[in-house]
């Protein structure tokens, strides 16, 4: 692999396309990548590539006005969005509850760093975002299909204010709560919604939401009531990422723009705290 593949892929897209593409990590590193992208490893089309790429949009533009904004990303996974991010000049702050995600990304880090030939500034860490420091406000926060695990979420909301310093930008990516075909295979797959207990990263338990996929102007009512207001709401996407529907990538990119698209599969919400 050309060295400078990463560093200079065009899209956020791109740069997962190196990763999946490439052996890149090793050991429990690789297993972990393998495992959390599997879906995109058996189909990573133009259609699946275009809709990873707009998925964070809203949050990269953000970035690409500041390029040295403080961002936190909250329920980081692997951290490719956290990653790309730095790429571009963001101080990255990166949070998940898991550990062997949290080893994963931090061994993507080490190879990417390798790669460019210079630091990064992106921390991640293995905690709660109840647990976070408050002491100096982010410039945004983002989140990509990991507000539904985020439990107690009435806490959650009220949290993530105050990390949020006034005129900063919560970017939220989440699956589409008023699509029926996501609650029925939602359904099948875990019941009605729930929340459970987890092991957290300091041993004591958490909570952990099931799957407890929401609607967008469920989230402007509950961040509105903590002074972030919404800015801009998109709706996108309307099938599974199976190869079989690749054909229908048209179809869907005209539906987002009639009166089916509240009800596409997925949305991304963009709000802005208001300023004291």
């Amino acid at each position: 692999m050309n060295n400078t593949q990463l560093a200079t892929a065009p899209d956020i897209a791109a740069f997962l396309a190196t990763w999946l593409h490439n052996d890149l990590l090793q050991g429990e590193a690789a297993t972990t990548f393998n495992s959390y992208y599997g879906a995109f490893r058996r189909n990573f089309s133009d259609r699946m590539r275009s809709y990873y790429a707009e998925q964070i949009r809203e949050i990269e533009a953000l970035v690409r006005a500041s390029p040295n904004m403080r961002v936190l990303e909250v329920g980081c996974g692997l951290g490719t969005e956290s990653l790309w991010l730095a790429l571009k000049g963001a101080q990255v702050t990166a949070l998940d509850v898991r550990e062997d995600r949290i080893a994963g990304a931090q061994a993507r880090l080490s190879v990417l760093q390798d790669q460019v030939d210079r630091p990064l500034h992106v921390e991640f860490s293995m905690q709660s975002i109840l647990d976070l420091a408050e002491a100096q406000p982010f410039d945004a926060v983002w989140m990509e299909q990991a507000f539904h695990h985020l439990e107690p979420r009435s806490d959650v909301v009220a949290k993530i204010a105050r990390l949020l310093k006034p005129g900063g930008h919560l970017v939220i990516s989440e699956a589409n709560a008023l699509n029926p075909l996501i609650q029925a295979e939602l359904l099948v797959r875990r019941g009605w919604p729930r929340v459970e207990t987890m092991t957290g990263p300091d041993g004591k338990d958490i909570l952990y939401g099931v799957e407890r996929i929401t609607t967008a102007h469920a989230l402007g009512r509950a961040f509105a009531a903590h002074d972030i207001d919404r800015q801009s709401l998109r709706y996108f996407r309307m099938f599974p990422s199976a190869a079989v529907f690749d054909s229908l990538g048209g179809l869907e990119r005209a539906l987002a723009y009639r009166w089916l698209a509240p009800i596409l599969t997925h949305f991304n919400w963009v709000g802005q705290k208001r300023q004291d």
